[in-house]
């Protein structure tokens, strides 16, 4: 008899358990801070979505300062949808990136779409991904974007991998072939306007790293060796703000702080680095010299504003990041990219003051000093 009750009573407490996790088709997962200017028309977006299924829209308050909660909390109380709010709150303040993992942790959809506070998507966004990533079982389906201005004007960001093809990739590194085909960016490193299968980023452990800014990077450099299916939609379904007091923008300053250079270094090291661990993959020779194509733009920039640097940075300093993640050896057996390659790593191994120098005549030359 005492058997019986304790099943019984674990089957009362497994079907409680199981009521409470009450899923949903799509998480739509928005971390916010301070940005009671966008979040009543970027929520809104997310509670008008034409979607035949059903969808929770989990907030993540980074402890806000201003009326963001506030507006929050009345489109939970008044628009039909509202119920499907669910807002968890951060003791401290931690960054976009720790409050997607937290979203990643405690969605309850079958995928999860992460929807910038300061942004918003068509009617139509969650419906089209969602059908895509049903009828092809796929993994990760990226939706197309444009970048607009805080009117609502779309505006020409320069990224012309935004406008990418209807593709369907299937198959072990596909995605990873597709995105490091050449030298040139042909996918987007910033997870908005994506439906992530939950399950996948659980089995595959991924997650967000304990950095302020540029998290995406590091968080797709581990994401697009794992993905074996995946779809490229090439209708707009995302409005990318772009607003001037965004973490994105960077434009007209006056001074730069060392310690936040060291950090970019440190972010694009981790993705240069992360070739260590692709040598087997089809797309690494492509791989490494992208990525130090990226490195040197980078250091360009900071040759470019070194005067507004504080305190001012040094020659060994910006050297460190140009190492490059492949042996001689193995760059001479390359089949793909060897001499450029071959180049960035010879930038490496100069003495600094002439490193700095071939790219500062190379950065003039193409006008990016």
């Amino acid at each position: 008899m005492e058997d019986s009750q304790k099943i019984s009573t674990l089957a009362q407490k497994i079907y409680i358990t199981l009521r409470m996790m009450e899923l949903y088709n799509v998480t739509i997962g928005m971390p916010v801070y301070n940005v009671e200017s966008y979040i009543e028309n970027s929520l809104r977006s997310a509670l008008d979505q034409e979607f035949l299924g059903t969808i929770e829209i989990l907030i993540v308050d980074d402890c806000s300062t201003d009326n963001s909660i506030s507006i929050i909390n009345y489109l939970k109380t008044t628009h039909p949808q509202g119920q499907n709010i669910h807002i968890i709150s951060k003791p401290i303040n931690s960054g976009v990136g720790l409050a997607r993992n937290t979203i990643i942790e405690k969605a309850r959809g079958k995928y999860l779409f992460f929807l910038d506070s300061d942004d918003y998507i068509t009617k139509n966004c969650i419906q089209k991904l969602y059908s895509l990533a049903e009828e092809n079982q796929a993994e990760v389906v990226f939706g197309a974007i444009k970048t607009v201005n805080t009117r609502g004007e779309e505006i020409d960001c320069n990224q012309k991998f935004l406008n990418q093809p209807d593709l369907i990739i299937d198959g072990k590194d596909g995605l990873g072939k597709y995105a490091f085909q050449d030298t040139h960016a042909h996918l987007r490193d910033y997870m908005v306007n994506i439906l992530f299968n939950l399950d996948f980023l659980n089995k595959n452990k991924l997650r967000y790293p304990t950095i302020r800014f540029h998290e995406d990077v590091i968080f797709s450099a581990n994401l697009i060796p794992c993905v074996n299916k995946a779809v490229l939609l090439s209708d707009i379904t995302y409005a990318y703000v772009i607003r001037n007091n965004s973490l994105s923008n960077y434009q007209g300053r006056q001074r730069i702080e060392l310690e936040e250079i060291q950090k970019f270094f440190d972010i694009y090291s981790y993705v240069k680095d992360k070739n260590k661990s692709l040598k087997d993959k089809p797309y690494y020779e492509t791989r490494c010299a992208r990525c130090m194509s990226q490195i040197f733009f980078i250091v360009c920039g900071v040759l470019k504003n070194r005067a507004i640097i504080i305190p001012p940075i040094k020659n060994h300093q910006i050297k460190e990041v140009l190492k490059h993640p492949a042996s001689l050896y193995e760059i001479f057996c390359f089949k793909k990219y060897r001499t450029i390659n071959l180049f960035y790593y010879l930038l490496g191994i100069l003495p600094a003051y002439f490193s700095m120098n071939i790219i500062t005549l190379i950065g003039k030359r193409k006008k990016l000093i």
